[in-house]
């Protein structure tokens, strides 16, 4: 669920021209962070300006909750479909009377039983400006505790921050980023702390050490309902809209980095000119990159951003969804698709095997071969697919999306009623 931080010309550069892109990176990402910054301190003041200085009346009862919503900005985001399923279980609950939802650029779900407070979009991580603002709102709304979708922190006002996932920290990315200083910042003030998997949770402790004396709690995701076997009408809808054959795999994100794509594009070569299936990758660039194009040549590939109805029938249609990450906070499209009746290829670590137990078929991480295998074990033994299926469903009815929510509402209230050093 961790946040792309470069875009896809940079990443063209980087690809293509390495050394060129050493020289001219560090030069461009200064000049856009600097207008960034500009932008976002002068939309925080004229929004500061606009709230006031005095404490708004209002009816909503203790605990106040602060939520920002900037976490919502990410159309195509993990985190973004998580924080939206807690918002919908508050809403049905009632606990959405206790939360005023910062909307930034009205990127925010409108849902009943929140109050909104319109803020401009985030423009550049980690700025005193941001922060600035964000005390003034809780202020102003008398919070008793402020929760960000993202990595946003206020000055002062305890805040209870969701832990998504280590992953820069576990894979060496450049921590200096303003993302990853804006996460720090977030942990380091944090007052307490909830992860969505105890792998997440051990993770926080082993990178930062200094957050073991506050709280922490453990929430495990839900599926949502939308996920369930599909009818074949729609599947094959779907396969003829995206002109797929009728045995396909599903690769799910960005094909670059820890998804680990390359191990899949290592693979498809042992099956020869005609591989029997297809594959379907939906999310990432939408230009399959060479080298990969390369690897499967022999291979009908198709690229495509699916709403989840028809990713619904994607992967109720599928031999199997192919989950190569090397590192994962939670991992939450295996279970979306165990619930939809589709067996799983993964690999074991970090979370995974919190989540997803003995269901899927494990390779290791650089197991070219030991992919192929599994990839024949389940195209080719109906009863070996069978049985994936049948502990994938039993494995999805575990996470409740309602268990969920209402796991982190009494956490919430727990820290909110806490004297806090």
């Amino acid at each position: 669920m961790t946040r792309r931080t470069q875009g896809g010309m940079g990443r063209r550069l980087r690809n293509g021209s390495p050394g060129l892109y050493r020289v001219v990176a560090p030069f461009a990402q200064a000049i856009r962070r600097s207008l960034h910054v500009t932008l976002d301190t002068i939309d925080a003041s004229r929004a500061r300006k606009s709230l006031g200085s005095e404490p708004r009346d209002g009816d909503a009862p203790a605990p106040r909750i602060v939520l920002d919503g900037c976490g919502f900005q990410e159309r195509f985001d993990g985190i973004t479909r998580v924080w939206t399923a807690l918002m919908s279980e508050w809403s049905r609950s009632g606990f959405s009377r206790h939360v005023t939802v910062l909307d930034r650029g009205r990127t925010a779900p409108r849902m009943p039983g929140f109050a909104y407070v319109e803020l401009p979009v985030v423009r550049a991580h980690d700025t005193a400006a941001q922060r600035r603002l964000l005390e003034e709102v809780c202020r102003r709304e008398r919070a008793d505790l402020f929760v960000s979708t993202s990595y946003s922190t206020p000055l002062a006002t305890p805040s209870l921050l969701c832990v998504h996932d280590l992953t820069p920290e576990t894979l060496g990315w450049d921590m200096d980023r303003p993302i990853w200083r804006e996460k720090r910042r977030a942990i380091d003030r944090a007052s307490a702390y909830v992860c969505i998997s105890q792998s997440t949770a051990a993770d926080l402790r082993r990178f930062y050490p200094d957050s073991g004396g506050r709280p922490l709690g453990v929430a495990l995701l839900g599926v949502d309902a939308v996920f369930r076997p599909t009818s074949e009408d729609e599947i094959r809808a779907l396969l003829a809209d995206l002109d797929l054959p009728e045995r396909y795999f599903v690769f799910l994100g960005h094909r670059d980095g820890y998804k680990n794509a390359a191990l899949l594009f290592k693979a498809i070569p042992e099956f020869g000119a005609d591989p029997g299936f297809g594959l379907l990758l939906v999310g990432g660039a939408p230009g399959l990159e060479p080298a990969f194009a390369e690897a499967a040549r022999h291979v009908t590939v198709r690229i495509a951003r699916l709403p989840d109805e028809s990713l619904r029938a994607a992967l109720s249609g599928a031999v199997a969804l192919l989950y190569l990450s090397r590192y994962e906070g939670f991992g939450l499209p295996i279970l979306e698709a165990m619930a939809c009746g589709c067996p799983v290829i993964a690999c074991r670590n970090s979370s995974i095997p919190e989540v997803a137990g003995d269901a899927p078929v494990y390779v290791g991480e650089d197991d070219a071969p030991g992919l192929a295998a599994a990839i024949r074990l389940l195209a080719g033994d109906a009863e070996a697919a069978e049985r994936c299926r049948e502990k994938g469903f039993e494995r999805a009815r575990r996470f409740d999306w309602e268990a969920t929510a209402a796991q982190i509402e009494r956490f919430i209230r727990e820290i909110a009623a806490t004297p806090l050093p």
